[in-house]
C-alpha cells in the first residue's frame, strides 16, 4: 500500500492524472499512468522495483508534493536550484539525504512489453 501511495504522488508530479494498478509482487509493482482520461493514447505502462519496506520516506513524498503544488517542476526537472527550495517542513539535518533519495528514484517505463525509459526527477 505504501508503494501505491508514494507512486501516486511521484507520478502525479510528472503529469499522471490517474494510475491503473496492475500486478504486484514482493519486490515490484506494475501499473499504467493515465495522462488524459479522454484520450486513450495518453498512457504509459510502468514497473517500479521496490519493496514495501524500502519505499522512500514521508519526507521525500512531502518534498515532491511541495514541488508540485508550487509549480517548481517542468516535465521532470526542478526549475529552482535545490538549495533555494524552502523545505522548512523537514528536519534540516536530513535535507541532503531526502534530496538524494528523490533524485535516485527510478520507475521504469514499459513499451510493447519491454522496459524502455524511466520516470525520474532531477535538479
Amino acid at each position: 500500500m505504501k508503494r501505491k501511495f508514494f507512486l501516486e504522488t511521484f507520478l502525479g508530479a510528472l503529469g499522471a492524472v490517474k494510475i491503473n494498478w496492475g500486478k504486484e509482487s514482493f519486490d515490484k509493482i506494475y501499473g499504467t499512468v493515465i495522462y488524459d482520461e479522454t484520450d486513450p493514447e495518453e498512457h504509459q505502462d510502468f514497473v517500479w522495483y521496490m519493496t514495501e519496506d524500502k519505499v522512500p520516506t514521508e519526507d521525500v513524498r512531502k518534498v515532491i508534493t511541495y514541488i508540485r503544488e508550487n509549480n517548481l517542476i517542468n516535465i521532470d526537472k526542478i526549475i529552482k536550484p535545490v538549495y533555494e527550495l524552502n523545505l522548512s517542513f523537514i528536519d534540516q539535518s536530513k535535507r541532503e539525504e531526502v534530496i538524494d533519495t528523490l533524485f535516485n528514484i527510478e520507475v521504469r517505463m514499459i513499451d510493447d512489453g519491454e522496459e524502455t525509459d524511466r520516470y525520474f526527477i532531477h535538479g
